[in-house]
């Protein structure tokens, strides 16, 4: 082939590309380009083309399927989920999972919880093979959507690089533990006491020895709790669960049974509860009518696990606990400022 002959086939093939290309661009409300010219006198562009988002329903990380639901509940719930994706763009957004049987306020879902900051949180189940998600806040529902519908709302106000930046450091954590309500569970250590559902299995991430020096008191304390108990000095509390046939009101029913209160001297119950992103299990006296019990949240400070004990109707933070004396000793007194301590408010 004659070489002029060659190159200037080329480049009429190359401009024929070209053209093709910029026809299909033209076609695509989703592409964004900038204007230019293929070659002088041929093809200009002279409307840069309104942006809009890139975020997909298909392709998602699991970072970036919670940094997509922080960002739509934020945005368009601002009044109830607005504080926690300020926290989220501030501190990193952190996406606890945890049995959703342990909250009565969700109805729907499949099993688990995710919970995104204080009262924040989400379930999600199929149906009818697509996913459909549960926000809630405050212990009541908001609303039920699609990943679908949360991304075109996004995506109206182009907010990909709100998501991106929530996903680069989203961490997903499993606090879900082995219900405690399984068939073994529910027929063994069940005693015939009124309203006893049996022995109650204490979540393995507070179960150990806990050093700690609390407020105002320089004197060690420790704090053991295993599957059932939890141990403070010479006090032993053993924790059961309610029956599920009780009714609410057991404790007038038996506050004058002499019988009954010696038998249950040293029980507990628990619930469980999340704040400030700590998820906390409360222990209160069986019988127990009024007061807020104590708190036991697990956390991390300074890269280690500890046990915040709580106390009050406003969570205060009382004493960190440790699992060695020589970390409770380095951090006596020591606040932190993720905590939130009466003196504080």
């Amino acid at each position: 082939m004659n070489l002029k002959k060659g190159s200037k086939f080329a480049l009429i093939l190359l401009a024929g590309l070209a053209l093709a290309g910029c026809s299909n661009n033209q076609n695509s409300k989703t592409v964004t380009h900038k204007a230019s010219k293929i070659s002088a006198g041929l093809v200009e562009h002279k409307n840069k083309p309104t942006k809009l988002g890139h975020l997909k329903a298909n392709d998602l990380s699991p970072q970036k399927t919670v940094a997509v639901i922080t960002a739509y509940a934020g945005k368009k719930y601002s009044d109830d989920w607005g504080t926690s994706l300020k926290k989220a763009q501030t501190n990193g957004l952190r996406v606890n999972l945890e049995n959703q049987s342990d909250f009565s306020y969700m109805k729907n879902g499949s099993g688990v919880a995710y919970l995104v900051s204080d009262g924040n949180g989400y379930t999600l189940k199929q149906v009818n093979g697509e996913n459909i998600y549960y926000l809630y806040d405050k212990e009541e529902e908001l609303t039920s959507v699609t990943m679908g519908q949360m991304i075109n709302y996004l995506n109206k106000s182009d907010s990909d690089e709100l998501v991106n930046d929530l996903a680069k450091n989203a961490k997903i954590v499993n606090q879900r533990t082995e219900s405690s309500d399984s068939t073994n569970d529910k027929t063994s250590h069940k005693t015939n006491i009124p309203a006893d559902g049996g022995l109650f299995n204490i979540p393995a991430q507070y179960q150990g020895t806990w050093y700690t020096y609390p407020a105002d008191d320089n004197k060690l304390d420790v704090t053991k709790i295993t599957q059932h108990q939890i141990m403070y000095g010479n006090d032993v509390t053993e924790l059961h669960k309610i029956n599920d046939n009780t009714d609410d009101d057991y404790i007038e029913k038996y506050a004058k049974s002499k019988s009954y209160l010696k038998a249950t001297k040293n029980w507990g119950r628990v619930s469980f509860w999340n704040r400030r992103g700590i998820k906390y299990m409360n222990v209160m006296g069986w019988m127990q009518g009024a007061g807020d019990g104590v708190f036991y949240g697990i956390h991390t400070e300074n890269e280690q696990p500890v046990l915040v004990v709580a106390y009050g109707a406003g969570l205060w933070t009382n004493c960190v606990a440790w699992k060695t004396p020589q970390l409770a000793q380095q951090y006596k007194h020591k606040k932190f400022k993720d905590l939130v301590y009466q003196d504080d408010e």
